[in-house]
């Protein structure tokens, strides 16, 4: 393939890589990292420092600083907020030839690599991510290559070089914690070639005077953020060796959406590429750059995988830094990777071909799982909620309603944008005596309708201590399933009796009614209060039970609730309303029956029939 073909290769995969990283970008909602990452971006800019070390947050403050400055430039919908992370990604494909070239890779073996870079679903979900991990990416791939060209320069441009390689460096150490093992990787390849080859002796006083540089200015931070390094309990777990190195390989292979049975095939793919490409480094007498892949590929595994055995943060996201190197040991088993190297045998050059071609095609194949299958996606159903949420609180004072979260996930704060205030149910972890507290509270201050999506949360709320707490002083009016979450509804009525009284053959007194919200509303809960009152010492001595329904323009049932009558008090029933309601009169009724007897027979009024109708309603349509 000549240059110029090349060339028109290299423009198509960036542009297939950016075609690929804005497809669907804004199709899965935020999960609850994006999230955290927007709303601590809004605070102003000395208060993201700030609240960076006071609150132990576990990554530096650099994408927050980017995120902040785009979001004022172009706004924070989920397209705007990923696509700078789809920058950097796109920038880091170019960024990888760059650096193949510089290790005297081959136009063909660097456009591989592009291409590899350019279809990972590895690389592609982090860019439709808005999190740092794609500037990261990016920055510690400049970092690794102004390191190459440092060491091949000479005079005024290795200064300048060495200049930009500190700049970023420390650009890529404020970004993330763990870009700290791509530095080492470049210490110790610079300081164990220079001990082990003469020529090279030279340069390690100034390449110990750049390291040095890098640290003295990072010095500030790190001892600020001190308490961060030392303090902070992680989220994610303690593999051994084996697991860590058996997941890391999978997600550099492709990423997260490899199916299970394909999982062992990937593996001996994956794991006989970087072997191939390996040892043609070496047999081609570039043990240099084979040893500076290896120390960029293992030193960010091995670091990741040892932090992780003190405190449970293994997670494969920290170990997107070790993407690079892995693809162009991949793309070293090309027949030809160097420009020096001799045309292999023609079998040879065929198996290289199809391991390339099969790595190519698991990760299209990856790719595409984790576009079109949901059980690979970030999406939880958080739309959904936030328009269940807009339903359910409709026609009541936003004052007298809250959401109420078991654990204080921020997603749904960027995805309900109503006047609705929120909770935090337990307020904090485990507070069972707290969350009694705050429910008591409310209610006192008339709030009469409370909405708790109930999300799994062990390490907040692990013994439903906020539907307990919900429990003792609201009614449970319905539970929807909404997303991917049982959302529960809750009712308290304050509002007076607004009915005459009416009175049952069975003794059974209903005193009066009041209605929350005043009308149906499509798609809501209609709260019914009930006051009970009888001739007898306690109710029901017959198993009554009252049904409530909602009758539509056409005659027929729309929504019931039936509950047995147990006591002489006020009673709450909810009726669960559909998505959309017709035109026409609609009529709210309400009555005793005996399920227990054949027919299930109702019970009539003293003045005559068998149910009291409580109120009607004219509907438009809705």
């Amino acid at each position: 393939m000549n240059r110029q073909a090349l060339r028109i290769s290299r423009l198509a995969l960036l542009l297939l890589g950016f075609g690929l990283r804005v497809f669907r970008l804004d199709f899965q909602e935020l999960r609850g990292d994006e999230a955290f990452g927007y709303f601590f971006s809004l605070r102003p800019w000395p208060d993201i420092v700030r609240a960076t070390i006071e609150l132990r947050e576990p990554h530096p403050v650099a994408s927050y600083f980017v995120e902040k400055g785009w979001i004022t430039l172009v706004g924070d919908g989920e397209f705007a907020l990923r696509f700078w992370g789809v920058c950097f990604s796109v920038l880091a494909i170019a960024l990888l030839y760059r650096l193949a070239r510089s290790l005297n890779f081959s136009p063909a073996a660097g456009t591989v690599a592009m291409a590899f870079m350019a279809v990972s679903p590895y690389a592609i979900w982090h860019a439709q991510d808005a999190r740092m991990y794609s500037m990261s990416l990016a920055l510690t791939l400049a970092s690794s290559w102004l390191a190459v060209a440092w060491l091949r320069a000479a005079g005024r441009q290795r200064w300048t070089l060495g200049i930009s390689y500190i700049i970023v460096s420390l650009l890529a150490l404020h970004t993330h914690y763990y870009a700290a093992f791509v530095l080492v990787a470049h210490y110790l390849f610079v300081m164990g070639v220079g001990l082990w080859r003469r020529s090279w002796r030279t340069i390690v006083l100034p390449w110990l005077i750049i390291q040095g540089s890098v640290a003295l200015l990072y010095l500030p931070w790190l001892t600020a953020a001190a308490d961060t390094l030392t303090g902070y309990g992680g989220n994610g777990d303690s593999p051994g060796l084996a697991p860590a190195a058996r997941r890391a390989l999978l997600v550099l292979a492709g990423g997260e959406s490899i199916a299970p049975a394909q999982q062992a095939a990937v593996l001996i793919l994956a794991g006989t590429l970087v072997i191939a490409g390996t040892l043609r480094l070496f047999a081609s007498r570039r043990s240099e750059e084979a040893s500076f892949l290896l120390l960029y590929w293992l030193i960010p595994l091995a670091g990741t995988w040892f932090g992780a055995q003190q405190r449970p943060i293994f997670d494969e996201r920290y170990l997107v830094a070790a993407l690079p190197p892995f693809l162009l040991l991949c793309a070293a088993a090309l027949p030809s990777f160097a420009p020096s190297t001799n045309a292999a045998q023609p079998r040879f050059r065929f198996t290289s071909w199809a391991l390339l071609g099969g790595f190519l095609f698991v990760n299209l194949i990856a790719l595409n799982r984790a576009y079109a299958d949901p059980a690979y996606s970030k999406t939880r159903g958080w739309r959904e909620l936030a328009a269940a949420l807009t339903e359910l609180s409709a026609g009541l004072p936003p004052e007298e309603v809250r959401i109420a979260q078991n654990f204080p996930d921020p997603t749904l704060w960027y995805y309900y944008r109503g006047p609705v205030a929120h909770w935090v149910l337990p307020p904090a972890p485990h507070d069972r005596a707290g969350a009694q507290a705050t429910v008591a509270e409310q209610a006192e201050q008339g709030v009469t309708r409370v909405l708790l999506p109930v999300q799994p949360a062990p390490n907040w709320d692990d013994g439903a201590i906020a539907s307990d707490a919900l429990a003792a002083r609201f009614t449970l009016l319905a539970e929807r399933p909404t997303g991917a979450w049982p959302l529960m509804v809750y009712g308290r009525s304050v509002a007076a009796p607004e009915l005459p009284a009416a009175t049952w053959t069975n003794g059974a007194e209903l005193q009066g009614v009041s209605l929350a919200p005043a009308e149906p509303l499509a798609g809501n809960i209609l709260a019914v209060r009930l006051d009970w009152a009888g001739d007898q010492a306690t109710p029901a001595d017959g198993g009554e039970k009252v049904f409530v329904q909602l009758i539509g323009p056409d005659g027929t049932v729309i929504a019931q609730r039936d509950e047995p009558l147990t006591a002489w008090e006020p009673a709450l029933y909810g009726l669960t309303l559909p998505a959309s309601l017709p035109a026409g009169a609609y009529r709210l009724i309400t009555g005793l029956y005996l399920p227990d007897q054949p027919g299930a027979p109702r019970v009539p009024l003293t003045e005559g029939g068998d149910f009291i109708e409580i109120r009607t309603w004219e509907i438009t349509g809705g």
